[in-house]
């Protein structure tokens, strides 16, 4: 009968080994599910700091990658206009006709918004 004491010591302590695994791996991914939030906010923080600094000091001053930035923009807004030639005109609905809002870009973060809305869908800030 000591042999089977002895076994279900292993047993339990073998169960307990094995819990004391699975609690250490759940931390470990909830630690890292935690970081790669705290590093997204953080890379949308650099997006915003970076798009406010080329906004007051122009593309020009961040060589190439301003160069590239500014190519980008253009090959956008010629896309836009062609997608804009595209597509049929949308009878605009009575509240923007009689508000004036054709909706337009965040003056924060440069994000187009529809008519009618209220905040900007990136960065939060309050529409005008």
């Amino acid at each position: 009968m000591n042999y089977m004491g002895a076994f279900f010591d292993s047993l339990k302590n073998s169960a307990k080994i094995g819990t004391d695994e699975v609690k250490k791996s759940m931390r470990v991914g909830q630690l890292q599910s935690e970081i790669s939030q705290l590093e997204k906010q953080q890379n949308d923080i650099y997006a915003k700091i970076g798009r406010m600094a080329v906004e007051s000091d122009g593309p020009d001053k961040y060589g190439d990658l301003g160069t590239r930035l500014a190519e980008l923009q253009e090959t956008a807004a010629a896309k836009s206009a062609e997608l804009a030639e595209l597509k049929p005109e949308e009878p605009k609905s009575a509240s923007a006709e009689s508000s004036g809002d054709a909706g337009g870009f965040c003056k924060t973060c440069g994000t187009k918004y529809t008519p009618g809305t209220k905040f900007c869908s990136s960065c939060g800030a309050k529409l005008s």
